[in-house]
């Protein structure tokens, strides 16, 4: 046990050539920014000087502008499956401690349908990482074993392209 890198840590090195990592710009803190600097310049519009709006503004769009700010500062990166262009999405499942060894023939001998026949369970002793394209296109799974206090990668991280991938997928329900 523990000589397999966990699925995190090894999906870009898989294929290089289809799997990428990416940093996405976030259109909703560009926009908060843009509402904030408007608060702002709103505020400055006002010339009654006994008026507590012009500061309210200010207040207003500055608290705005700086939680854009931190929003697009603090990009989501995301892995790409790159022959779609279709984000991947982790899954992760449980299965009782005894059917780990029913968990990993079934994902080498591609039998997904006696995958789907097991009993999963919450947060036990065999858990099951399963990284997915939006489009069902890839799919990259790795079995992991509870040992006291961690859990441990038992199996290597396993790919199935197309038709293989979609069927992993619906056995799994994800």
């Amino acid at each position: 046990m523990g000589k397999y890198k966990i699925i995190h840590e090894d999906i870009e090195n898989i294929d290089k050539e289809k799997i990428a990592k990416r940093t996405q710009l976030s259109l909703a803190a560009i926009v908060l920014m843009v509402v904030g600097v408007i608060a702002v310049i709103a505020g400055a519009t006002f010339d009654d000087p006994n008026s507590s709006l012009p500061s309210t503004f200010f207040i207003v769009g500055a608290v705005i502008f700086i939680g854009g700010l931190v929003k697009f500062f603090v990009s989501r990166s995301c892995y790409v499956y790159l022959p779609t262009k279709s984000r991947l999405k982790l899954h992760t499942l449980y299965f009782d401690v005894h059917a780990s060894d029913d968990v990993q023939s079934c994902l080498q001998m591609k039998r997904f349908d006696e995958l789907a026949n097991l009993k999963q369970q919450k947060d036990n002793g065999v858990k099951l990482e399963a990284m997915f394209s939006v489009d069902s296109e890839f799919a990259a799974v790795q079995v992991l074993e509870y040992v006291p206090y961690t859990f441990e990668a038992i199996t290597p991280v396993m790919c199935f392209y197309g038709g293989e991938a979609k069927k992993l997928r619906e056995a799994l329900k994800v």
